[in-house]
């Protein structure tokens, strides 16, 4: 399959592509998405934009690239993983997607410059600098009372910019115990006393209660949990030097009054990072720092758990006048409390031309299991204090290319080893813990293209191809599809109107280790309408139109056919 994917790339670099100006700018595994083109896409939220890139898989709390959930995501550089989770969990809307200026999506690599748990990759999120007067407030609602509002606003006086936001989500579920109620609030202060000269510091609470129902052959419609999260952070860059200091703090409840279960766990992490850049001259540059980061978790079942560790990085650019080749070299080094000490290293090689890309690279990084992962008790879920360190060998292949004006596409293959692949592992009655299963390899690739058919329409589309198995047996990992494919058209008969049809398929997954149970493949459609007026929009969709049965990759039943409708003001 490689070889023959490789000759047809070869194939294609020699027909003479004429350029084309992409809105997104791709070199190879890096994705770099403008605010210009997340208004193009008419999305709803973050998740709608990164479903649209290759290998990326988006959810209401989580991500994952190339199968691993292991990706860190920052906003301003402040990191917005819940740190009780046990899946590397996202907090979504911590970020509100009408405020962001950029999007840097690292596929399979990004840990020599932001540390462990990046095996998977790093997601950069800058939102817009606050320079006047300006807001939003959309509300929405729909089918089994969904609602949500969510507002911001910003004003900017001199060298003093201040911001808030806030949102509030309830939902009466699909299904038994499946219902949800979120709220959140935030601030922002920016202050620019010069050029080159920043300071961010930023505030943000939320609070999720929620029913969890459980998987249809083991119900919990008993179970609850209740989570709230406080995340503060202060940004300083002070031309080639940066400093980060952050507070997540986490507390997760949970309880099952039918196995009389009544679980408290809380996290607490606290970071100091600073970086030094400098560039030689256009060609050459240097990035160096270090970092530090200290956690504690304590819980109603265990004793008191704390933790820290200490990192360095260096990342070397080298650019060469005589051909267009790009070469980077990393490596990183920590020193864990609680783990083994680790050496990771980083090289990539660009080859950039004009219109086309290829980029070759290698990194290695360290997967730690969370105080979630280890100490946390639910009503399926029983503690294993003893998991050990993950570690991934990641390889990778990319190219991109513009191959007309009107049209851009993009190829990544990657290979990652991981060596004690910590796993979710469930018994015949529902009841499962996190154990580390040795070494696994995820391979295949993922082809994503963007196409300008008319001045009107649009197609977007995307296509990853997974082989996630255990070495050791020989047998395909637990909820890792092997094929997933989704395409987006956007119709816009007028500047006034845009109309979306989204399509996604994803192939049957296996829910246990000895892949004797599968969910099997589904295809959805969703559409979406919106009309856009001076100052406000009005928007309505349609999730799942075929009203099909289906399930998620974990085993969870998805909701069916869904509606909502909501109107969005700006100003």
């Amino acid at each position: 399959m490689v070889p023959a994917i490789l000759l047809v790339v070869f194939l294609i670099l020699q027909t003479g592509i004429t350029p084309a100006g992409a809105e997104e700018q791709n070199s190879g595994s890096n994705i770099v998405i403008t605010a210009e083109k997340i208004k193009e896409m008419n999305a709803n939220t973050t998740g709608d934009v990164l479903n649209r890139v290759p290998g990326v898989k988006a959810g209401d709390t989580s991500v994952s690239i190339h199968g691993s959930s292991k990706v860190k995501v920052f906003v301003n550089g402040k990191p917005i993983n819940d740190p009780t989770s046990s899946h590397g969990g996202v907090r979504w809307d911590m970020v509100t997607l009408e405020e962001i200026e950029k999007i840097v999506i690292l596929r399979g690599k990004g840990g020599v410059e932001h540390g462990s748990d990046a095996a998977g990759g790093v997601i950069l999120i800058t939102t817009r600098k606050i320079k006047q007067i300006k807001g939003h407030i959309k509300t929405q609602g729909g089918k089994n009372d969904a609602f949500n509002t969510k507002a911001n606003a910003s004003m900017a006086h001199g060298k003093l910019g201040v911001g808030v936001s806030g949102e509030y989500n309830t939902f009466d579920g699909y299904k038994t115990n499946n219902d949800k109620e979120t709220g959140r609030l935030g601030t922002r202060l920016e202050y620019s006393p010069e050029k080159n000269k920043e300071f961010i510091f930023s505030a943000d609470y939320m609070r999720d209660k929620r029913g969890l129902s459980g998987l249809p052959a083991f119900p919990t419609p008993y179970s609850r949990k209740e989570t709230t999260l406080s995340l503060f952070s202060f940004l300083a860059t002070m031309d080639k030097f940066k400093g980060k200091t952050y507070l997540n703090q986490g507390k997760k409840h949970n309880t099952d009054t039918s196995k009389h279960l009544d679980k408290t766990i809380k996290v607490k992490k606290f970071g100091q990072d600073f970086s030094y850049s400098h560039a030689f001259d256009a060609l050459n540059g240097l990035n160096m720092g270090g970092g530090y980061e200290w956690g504690e978790a304590t819980s109603t079942s265990f004793s008191t758990q704390e933790e820290s560790s200490w990192s360095v990085f260096s990342s070397w650019e080298k650019g060469f006048k005589s051909v267009p080749v790009t070469l980077t070299l990393g490596v990183r080094g920590v020193y864990y409390s609680a783990f083994d000490r680790a050496v990771n290293p980083e090289i990539k090689l660009d080859y950039k031309k004009k219109n086309w890309q290829v980029s070759a690279a290698y990194n290695r990084a360290n997967n730690t299991p969370s105080f979630y992962h280890r100490y946390n008790e639910t009503a399926t879920t029983i503690a294993n204090p003893d998991l050990e360190m993950e570690t991934a060998d990641n390889y990778e292949l990319g190219l991109s290319m513009s191959i007309t004006p009107a049209l851009s596409a993009h190829l990544t293959l990657f290979y990652n080893s991981l060596k004690d692949r910590i796993t979710y592992v469930r018994d015949n009655n529902g009841i499962g813990q996190y154990l580390n299963i040795g070494q696994v390899t995820y391979k295949g690739g993922d082809v994503g293209m963007n196409w300008a058919l008319t001045d009107t329409v649009n197609i977007t589309s995307a296509y990853t191809y997974l082989l996630a198995k255990n070495d050791q047996t020989g047998l395909r990992l637990t909820a890792k599809p092997k094929h997933k494919f989704n395409c987006y058209l956007n119709f816009k008969p007028t500047d006034k109107l845009s109309l979306d049809l989204n399509l996604f398929h994803t192939a049957k997954v296996y829910t246990n280790t000895k892949n004797t149970k599968t969910v099997p493949a589904y295809l959805r459609g969703d559409v979406r309408a919106e009309y856009f007026f001076d100052t406000f929009s009005v928007f309505s969709k349609i999730e799942n139109i075929a009203d099909k049965r289906y399930y998620y990759s974990d085993g969870m039943l998805a909701p069916g056919r869904n509606w909502l409708v909501g109107i969005h003001y700006h100003f």
